[in-house]
C-alpha cells in the first residue's frame, strides 16, 4: 500500500513538472529545461502510467495524442459563434464609435483594443476543470468536433482550476518559426512546401489523425468566454485577466482604451511591431468592454454591434521584374514573376504570381519594369502594378509561349468556366510536366510521406509510371531499381503508399484534382454521399447541386469529370486501391500459422506505432512480451533502425539463438 502510495506521488509530481514546464514554454515561451531533460521526466512518467494503468488519469500530458478517427462529428454552438464587421480605414473606426455613443446615450467608454490572430477560430469546452470538447466554428451556428485535436495543442490546458461549464472562444494558429522548420523538412523530403500558417493550420485542425497535429505544434491563444457575463463577470478585461490565471495563452497584445486617440495609438504601435510576431495577424478587434452595454447595443443578423475588426493594409514593396517563367500545372500554364529579390513583410520575396496572360495585358507589365508588389494576406506575393514612369526604352513585352515548356507540343487557349479569364493549357495527355503535377498534387492531398518532386521525376523517367494511377501499385522491386532509393527506403514509400489507402473519402476526392473542387467542398461531397464512394461515382446534377458550396458550374466540373474515360480508368484504379478509414491503419486480421501460438518481443523504432505492430501479431494468434527468453520465438526490429543496430534484447536473442526479423516481416506475414 505504502508501495502504491508513493507511486501516486511520483506520478503526481512529474506530471506537475510536466504541465509547468510545457507552459513556460507554449504559452509563455520560456525554455526552462533542456529538451533532453523535459524527454526524461515524459519518459519515466509514460513508465509508470505503463505498469501502473489503473493511475492513468485524463488529463495527464500522456493523454494528449488519441487514436485515429474515421470522421468529424458536428456540433451546435450553444452561444452562436458570429462574425465581425471589418473596416479599412480609422475613420470606418470613428464611425462606429459614433454610432455606439448614439444607441448608449453615452461618451466615452472603455473599449478594449486587441490584436486579430490570422488562424482558425475555435471554441473550447470546460466543465467541472476538464476540457470536455472542442469544436471549429463552422457556419457560426455549428462546427466540427475536433476534441482529439485540440488535446494535442499543449498550449491548451486540459484541466484548469475553474469548475465552471463555460465556452472559451479562441484561435487556434501555427507559429511561423514552425511553419518555416516544417518547409525546410518538407524540401528536404522533396514535398511541396505548406502554402501558409493559416493554410497548414486549417487543414491540421481537420486532420483525423491527433498525432499529426501534436507534431506540428500548433498553439491556441484565446480571447473570450461566450457566457462571460452570466459568470459574473462584468468586463471582457476581467475576463482576458481570468483567462490568464488559468493557464491559458492569451495575447498580450491588448489594451483597455479610453478615447480614439488611444485606439489609434495602439493601432499605430502594433503596424510598427507586426513583423516581429511569431504569428500572423491581420488587424486589431475593438470591442466595448462593459459586458451590459454590449448587451444595450446588441446583434445586426451577421455580427455584433459592439465590436468591428480593423484590418491593416497589405504589405507593399517595390522591385524590378527580371523574367517570367511559365509554370506547368496541372490544369493550365501560369505565369510567374522572377523578381530582383526584396524585403516584403519580414521575408525575402524573389518570385509573385502574375496570375494569369489577362492580368498582363490589362496592368501593361513589361519585363524589366518596376514592379509594386503586395502580400495577398501577409502570405502570397502578387503584383499589383507596373510603374511605366520609370521606364528607361529597355523593357521588352512579355511573350506568351506557344509551346509547352515541358513536352513542347502546341498550347491551347481556352475561357475559364470559373471567372471568364484566357488560360494557357497543354492538351497532350502525355505531357510529363502535366502528369507530374497531377501525380504531386495527388500525393499532398492523400498526404503520402517521403514522395517529392524529384522522385516523381525520377520516376517519369525511368517509365515507371506514366500516369496517376500507376503510384497506387508500386512495388519495392520497382522503387528499389530507381537511383539513390535503397531496399529500406523502398519499403517505407511501399508502406507509406499503403497507409494512404486508409484516408477518408474526402482526401480521395480532394486529390482527383477537379477544378474548383478543394478540401471543403470535398468534405461536403463525403457527408453528403455518406463517405461512400460508389455513390459519389454514381452521382448527378441534381444531388451535386443541394450540397452546400456546389453551384452548377461546380457540379458540371464533377460530372465532366467522372464521364471522362481517362479518368474512368484512374477512377476504377483508385476503387480498387482505397480501403477507407478503419479504427487501426494498416492492421491485417488473417490468422495464419507463421504468428499462431508464437512469443514475439519488439526492440528499436519503427515506422508504425508500436500498438499496431502488437495488435497486428495478437490479432493473427501471436503474443507479445517485453523481454527476451529461451521462449521467445521472434525479436522484432523496428524499420527505422540501421543495420548496425544494437540492443541489450538484441544481445540476448543472439545469445538463445532467436529469430531475428524487421518489422516488415511482420507486415508481410500478415498479409500471407
Amino acid at each position: 500500500m505504502n508501495d502504491l502510495l508513493s507511486v501516486e506521488k511520483r506520478l503526481e509530481f512529474l506530471r506537475t513538472q510536466i504541465r509547468h514546464y510545457e507552459y513556460a514554454y507554449y504559452v509563455e515561451s520560456n525554455s526552462e529545461i533542456s529538451d533532453k531533460e523535459f524527454d526524461l521526466l515524459l519518459e519515466e512518467l509514460i513508465e509508470l502510467e505503463r505498469v501502473h494503468p489503473k493511475l492513468v488519469t485524463e488529463d495527464s500530458p500522456t493523454q494528449r495524442v488519441g487514436g485515429i478517427a474515421a470522421s468529424f462529428e458536428t456540433i451546435t454552438h450553444r452561444v452562436p459563434m458570429m462574425s465581425i464587421e471589418n473596416s479599412y480605414t480609422f475613420s470606418e473606426i470613428s464611425n462606429w464609435l459614433t454610432r455606439c455613443e448614439k444607441q448608449l446615450h453615452k461618451s466615452p467608454f472603455p473599449v478594449v483594443a486587441e490584436l486579430k490572430i490570422d488562424g482558425v477560430s475555435g471554441s473550447f469546452g470546460y466543465n467541472n476543470g476538464k476540457l470536455i470538447n472542442a469544436a471549429t466554428r463552422g457556419d457560426g451556428k455549428t462546427g466540427d468536433l475536433i476534441t482529439a485535436n485540440a488535446r494535442a495543442i499543449k498550449s491548451l490546458p486540459l484541466s484548469i482550476a475553474s469548475k465552471h461549464d463555460m465556452d472559451i472562444r479562441g484561435e487556434i494558429y501555427t507559429p511561423r518559426s514552425v511553419l518555416i522548420k516544417l518547409n525546410s523538412e518538407r524540401e528536404k523530403d522533396e514535398l511541396e512546401p505548406f502554402k501558409n500558417c493559416r493554410n497548414l493550420t486549417s487543414g491540421t485542425v481537420k486532420s483525423l489523425d491527433p498525432s499529426v497535429t501534436a507534431k506540428r505544434r500548433l498553439g491556441v491563444m484565446v480571447y473570450g468566454i461566450a457566457q462571460g457575463k452570466d459568470l459574473g463577470f462584468d468586463r471582457h478585461s476581467e475576463v482576458m485577466s481570468f483567462l490568464s490565471n488559468q493557464g491559458f495563452k492569451v495575447n498580450h497584445a491588448w489594451k483597455i482604451c479610453q478615447n480614439e486617440s488611444e485606439i489609434k495609438d495602439f493601432i499605430d504601435d502594433i503596424a510598427a511591431k507586426i513583423d516581429s510576431f511569431d504569428f500572423d495577424t491581420d488587424g486589431v478587434v475593438i470591442k466595448i468592454d462593459d459586458f451590459s452595454k454590449q448587451e444595450e447595443l446588441g446583434y445586426t443578423a451577421k455580427a455584433p454591434r459592439w465590436v468591428i475588426a480593423y484590418k491593416y493594409p497589405q504589405k507593399r514593396a517595390i522591385t524590378k521584374l527580371k523574367s517570367v517563367e511559365w509554370q506547368v500545372g496541372r490544369q493550365q500554364i501560369t505565369p510567374v514573376a522572377i523578381l530582383d529579390p526584396v524585403e516584403l513583410g519580414g521575408t525575402t520575396v524573389s518570385r509573385a504570381s502574375l496570375h494569369n496572360i489577362d492580368q498582363i495585358k490589362e496592368k501593361d507589365i513589361r519585363t524589366g519594369d518596376f514592379v509594386v508588389v503586395e502580400k495577398a494576406g501577409y502570405i502570397i506575393p502578387y503584383i499589383v502594378e507596373s510603374l511605366p514612369e520609370k521606364r528607361i526604352g529597355r523593357e521588352s513585352i512579355i511573350e506568351i509561349p506557344q509551346h509547352c515548356p515541358s513536352c513542347q507540343l502546341p498550347l491551347s487557349i481556352k475561357k475559364s468556366e470559373d471567372d471568364g479569364s484566357t488560360q494557357i493549357y497543354c492538351g497532350n495527355s502525355s505531357c510529363k510536366g502535366v502528369i507530374s503535377r497531377k501525380i504531386l498534387h495527388f500525393i499532398n492531398q492523400m498526404e503520402i510521406e517521403n514522395f517529392g518532386p524529384q522522385l516523381i521525376e525520377k520516376l517519369l523517367e525511368r517509365k515507371c509510371v506514366q500516369k496517376t494511377e500507376d503510384i497506387l501499385f508500386l512495388n519495392e522491386l520497382i522503387l528499389s531499381g530507381v537511383e539513390r532509393i535503397g531496399s529500406k527506403s523502398a519499403q517505407k514509400l511501399v508502406e507509406n503508399i499503403k497507409k494512404a489507402a486508409f484516408k477518408p473519402l474526402f482526401r480521395v476526392i480532394s486529390a482527383l484534382g477537379i477544378p474548383n473542387v478543394g478540401i471543403v467542398i470535398s468534405e461536403s461531397i463525403a457527408k453528403a454521399f455518406n463517405q461512400s464512394f460508389d455513390s459519389f461515382l454514381n452521382s448527378d446534377e441534381e444531388s451535386l447541386i443541394k450540397i452546400e458550396g456546389i453551384q452548377k458550374t461546380v457540379a458540371g466540373s464533377i460530372l465532366s469529370y467522372l464521364k471522362d474515360e481517362e479518368n474512368i480508368t484512374f477512377l476504377n484504379a483508385l476503387k480498387d486501391w482505397w480501403e477507407g478509414p478503419s479504427e487501426t491503419i494498416g492492421t491485417i486480421t488473417v490468422n495464419n500459422d507463421f504468428f499462431k501460438n508464437k512469443i514475439f518481443v519488439i526492440t528499436g523504432e519503427a515506422s508504425l506505432p508500436r500498438k499496431e505492430i502488437e495488435e497486428i501479431i495478437k490479432k493473427n494468434g501471436g503474443s507479445v512480451k517485453s523481454s527476451v527468453t529461451a521462449k521467445t520465438n521472434y525479436l522484432v526490429i523496428g524499420s527505422n533502425e540501421p543495420e548496425t543496430y544494437n540492443s541489450s534484447k538484441k544481445t540476448k536473442a543472439l545469445e538463445h539463438k532467436v529469430d531475428i526479423i524487421d518489422e516488415h516481416k511482420i507486415l508481410l506475414m500478415s498479409e500471407q
